[in-house]
């Protein structure tokens, strides 16, 4: 099987397209401001600032495939910052230098075609390249996360229909808690409570804090054929650990599971547990 064929290679090939895209318009949306701004702020002849500004964004378009390549040698990680920063010090110095002899050529090529005048920039000048290559490190810092994060999203869904998949297939869940990867049966989960932005699980072995919804926990249980319902909007239980529901008052209950747990029943899904009593 070749790089290009394998599932997380056309993933990132997917997300670089959507990220092209995105970065297309932002172009454009810059360079109607950049242009337009110029006018108003020097009052220069109306064609100057739209060719210079032309000249400046059809080189960063240009150099658009830059950044996935830099991004297959050193994706953006914590764990292998180390060897990524020279590379993304080296890639952000050359796309600076790429991108400033790049517009300045365009601007001497057009400029006297088009305005009948000779451009000059200057490229002996430090200064020249401290403004520029300051503004070049923050368009390359910024475009560089674009596209790490496009690639980010498409792998993230990449893993979350390998997880649906395995629900389906193989009847278990897969859980990310404390940097590990859990896998369990759907019929070892006995019940699940909401935890902020996580879900505290106990299960047949122990408990594991998930990072995810409890919606996605009971589609994943129900996927993987557990008998899990909700009983409570912060609590999911599975129905063969019920032992006793007792009512409460007003429609709401407490289930009592056999492993001596007790959970709360909301009136508003007691259609769900009640089929256990």
């Amino acid at each position: 099987m070749t790089q290009n064929s394998h599932p997380e290679s056309r993933a990132d090939r997917i997300s670089d397209r959507w990220a092209l895209a995105f970065f297309v318009v932002f172009m454009l949306a810059s360079f109607v401001i950049q242009a337009t701004s110029i006018q108003i702020e020097h009052r220069q002849a109306a064609a100057e600032p739209w060719l210079r500004e032309v000249a400046s964004h059809m080189s960063l378009l240009m150099l658009v495939p830059f950044f996935p390549r830099v991004l297959d040698v050193a994706p953006l990680s914590i764990r292998n910052w180390r060897r990524s920063a020279p590379v993304h010090l080296a890639a952000c110095a050359a796309f600076i230098v790429l991108h400033v002899l790049i517009f300045v050529a365009i601007r001497k090529l057009t400029y006297p075609l088009l305005l009948g005048e000779t451009y000059t920039f200057g490229l002996a000048d430090p200064l020249n390249w401290i403004y520029e290559g300051r503004k070049d490190a923050y368009g390359y810092g910024i475009t560089m996360a674009m596209f790490a994060l496009a690639r980010m999203a498409m792998q993230n869904r990449l893993e979350a229909e390998a997880v649906d998949e395995m629900a389906v297939r193989e009847h278990r869940v897969m859980l990310k808690s404390g940097g590990r990867t859990i896998m369990l049966n759907a019929g070892d989960v006995i019940h699940a409570q909401a935890a902020a932005n996580y879900v505290d699980v106990s299960t047949t072995t122990g408990t594991h804090l998930a990072r995810m919804t409890l919606t996605e926990l009971e589609r994943l249980l129900s996927e993987a054929g557990g008998r899990h319902v909700r009983v409570h909007r912060s609590h999911l239980v599975n129905l063969d650990h019920v032992k006793t529901i007792t009512p409460t008052g007003e429609g709401d209950a407490v289930l009592e599971l056999d492993t001596g747990e007790t959970v709360p029943g909301s009136r508003r899904y007691r259609e769900r547990y009640a089929q256990t009593a």
